[in-house]
């Protein structure tokens, strides 16, 4: 493979050059392409052209390339320091188009008093010789993965965050994606400015996919293509600290990961089979595991099944995944235009002996009673390694109020407390502009002898809103408050403000305080992933945010888009779903610091309030994606975390994007 441009240090130089005034030439390349000319309305005749509000108030540079800058200075606390010192940090974002390096871009910040940041440099979409397109990745990164093992699986295989560097290489005409990633493995941290924590070790990873008969067509690799595809995936751990240690004279380990799928798509059936091997150099020795997934469709029906073996204590070269279990899985869904169900059924043994044989089902539908109102149920039951249950009931209707929602959850088995809680949920009618949603909910818990935790009465309730001040200024904030009968209760406000000063500067604040702690909810799934610790005590913190932002560059390449295409502007949410309502409701959150994508191209890192961001978008339809391997465990991504949109010229689209519990 001959590598045409050599992006090798240039990538900083050429995207912090043309960041700055647009006076950089087109670099000599035999593929570059001809000048196009900027996009422009077309005029009706006797109707009075549309004024660009993006162009009110300065002078929009047209030249050189299309270009991103978004600079912010924060001040502000840290959550969970007691301490409470003030810092002051640093962010940057910055995007640039060319015409035969691809999309360049970087995303940093920086505290001074802490000497801490992050800083990530990408490239992605750039030409090469022989029709190979190239993806690089510098800084903090996720180890990247061929494209058919990202897709859902019954067995979830993870990933790790690095301090180093990365690539991926794909071919579409010969079918192939080649990847490879080393670094230090790290935890990010987010407020006010975002750090990098280091972990013990270094991880390299290594994958390569193979389509083969491919036919040269641009869908991406990920994509669903008729035919075989094959890949293989290798990581390998050194020096690293054992499965949830956090001592520093802990023993390190090496260890070893390598998985092999291949996978068959036709026009109705989808069908992936997956082996893999670990190796720690302790102990356990060699550990493996087996998993096949087959889905069929049936109209307006889909159907699934599948195998899976995992060796007691596997891990994925020493990070937790689920093990010792061996089962099989059934699965149905459906979907009309008025009503969708489906369910799925686990037939569950442990390889060890440690439990006897179980069962584990769960199911869930939802009926469009009319225009206006909706109905859905839902389900899961475990009787494997200790029984337990959860079930829900959904109401949706709008009235002259707004909408609103009515939810009864109930839970309970011998190996958890029971509790029953019921909520109403109003999203009320207000004028264009404001936002204002509610939630109320009064329930009880049982006693829960696996944990201590007393019987106890609940209640709950939550606002949030958001109001413009004046035609530049907004204020927004949400309180949420717990209360348990005998035990810790809860409350977080947190109150913001934003001022749009001109065109370029802004201005945002933030005050967070939060005091108790939430009761703590398990998965019942038998094969969730490891859930990640989360520290729930109380905290205060604020921020201040000022921000600048510069749009320039010829308009003729919008992001996604082809010569003389307008554009547009997305702006969303990735959020905690946590009734599966797939509506943000008053107490549930934004997720900090997960990956989404455009198109599969551009990346950006969603900030503290779950916001994301792609400024200058090419008309038409557009796919953003949430990385299932960037959201903290338990919770995953919703329909393989993808929504279509459609953006239009000059506007705003708006979308959110819920990540939901992998209980039921």
């Amino acid at each position: 493979m001959s590598l045409a441009p050599r992006p090798g240090g240039m990538l900083l130089a050429t995207l912090m050059g043309a960041l700055g005034p647009a006076q950089a030439q087109t670099p000599p390349a035999a593929t570059a392409p001809a000048a196009a000319p900027a996009y422009v309305d077309r005029v009706i005749e006797g109707l009075q052209p549309e004024t660009l509000d993006e162009d009110a108030g300065y002078d929009y540079d047209r030249a050189g390339w299309p270009r991103f800058l978004k600079l912010e200075t924060r001040l502000g606390t840290q959550p969970f320091d007691e301490s409470q010192r003030t810092r002051l940090g640093y962010s940057i974002y910055g995007l640039l188009e060319t015409p035969n390096h691809g999309t360049l871009s970087l995303d940093g910040s920086f505290t001074p008093s802490d000497r801490q940041g992050t800083l990530t440099l990408r490239q992605r979409g750039m030409p090469l010789t022989g029709g190979w397109l190239a993806n690089h990745e510098l800084g903090i990164i996720s180890t990247p993965a061929p494209a058919i093992t990202r897709l859902p699986s019954r067995v979830f295989v993870p990933t790790s965050i690095l301090q180093g560097a990365g690539g991926e290489w794909e071919n579409l005409g010969q079918g192939l994606q080649l990847q490879a990633a080393t670094g230090v493995p790290g935890q990010l941290q987010i407020q006010p400015a975002s750090g990098f924590e280091r972990l013990a070790g270094r991880r390299t990873a290594l994958g390569a996919q193979w389509r083969p008969g491919a036919d040269g067509a641009s869908d991406p690799l990920g994509e669903s293509r008729d035919g075989w595809t094959l890949a293989l995936q290798h990581e390998s751990a050194q020096g690293v600290a054992p499965v949830g240690s956090s001592s520093p004279t802990a023993p390190r380990l090496d260890a070893h990961a390598t998985l092999v799928a291949a996978r068959h798509e036709g026009a109705q059936h989808r069908l992936q089979a997956k082996a893999m091997s670990s190796d720690v150099n302790d102990a356990r020795g060699t550990l493996a595991g087996y998993w096949l997934d087959g889905e069929w469709d049936d109209g307006p029906r889909r159907y699934g099944a599948g195998l899976y073996r995992l060796d007691p204590g596997l891990n994925w070269a020493n990070l937790p995944m689920a093990n010792d279990v061996t089962g099989a899985h059934l699965s149905t869904h459906w979907r009309t235009r008025q009503w969708s169900a489906e369910g799925s059924v686990d037939w569950l043994r442990s390889v060890s002996g440690r439990s006897s044989a179980g069962y584990y089902a769960t199911s869930s539908a939802r009926w469009r009673l009319s225009r206006d109102s909706n109905l859905g149920v839902g389900m899961a039951l475990r009787d494997y390694a200790g029984r337990a249950w959860s079930s829900y009931g959904d109401y949706r209707w709008q009235n002259g109020w707004g909408t609103s929602g009515l939810r009864l959850e109930l839970e309970g088995g011998a190996s958890q407390g029971s509790s029953r809680l019921l909520s109403y949920d109003q999203d009320w009618a207000v004028p264009q502009g404001w936002t204002v949603s509610t939630s109320l909910g009064v329930g009880h818990a049982g006693a829960d002898a696996s944990t201590g935790q007393p019987a106890e009465s609940l209640w709950s309730s939550a606002v949030s809103f958001s109001a413009p001040v004046t035609s530049r200024a907004s204020l927004h904030g949400s309180l949420n408050t717990e209360h348990a009968s005998a035990s810790a209760s809860r409350n977080s406000l947190n109150l913001g403000a934003s001022w749009r000063i001109d065109t370029r500067w802004s201005l945002e604040g933030n005050a967070i305080r939060s005091t108790g702690r939430s009761r703590t909810r398990n998965s019942i799934d038998p094969l969730a992933p490891p859930q990640t610790a989360v520290n729930t005590s109380a905290y205060r913190s604020f921020h201040a945010v000022l921000r600048y932002e510069l749009q320039a560059g010829s308009r003729s390449v919008p992001m996604g888009g082809k010569p003389s295409d307008g554009g547009g502007r997305i702006e969303g949410t990735v959020y905690f779903d946590a009734n599966r309502s797939g509506t943000q409701e008053a107490s549930e959150t934004g997720v900090p610091g997960a990956t989404v994508y455009l198109d599969n191209r551009y990346a950006v890192r969603t900030d503290t309030q779950g916001r994301f961001e792609f400024p200058f978008v090419a008309s038409g339809p557009r796919t953003v994606t949430v990385r299932n391997d960037s959201l903290p465990l338990p919770w995953g991504v919703v329909d393989e975390g993808q929504a279509k949109v459609d953006v239009r010229l000059r506007e705003t689209t708006r979308l959110s994007l819920p990540v939901q519990r992998s209980d039921n």
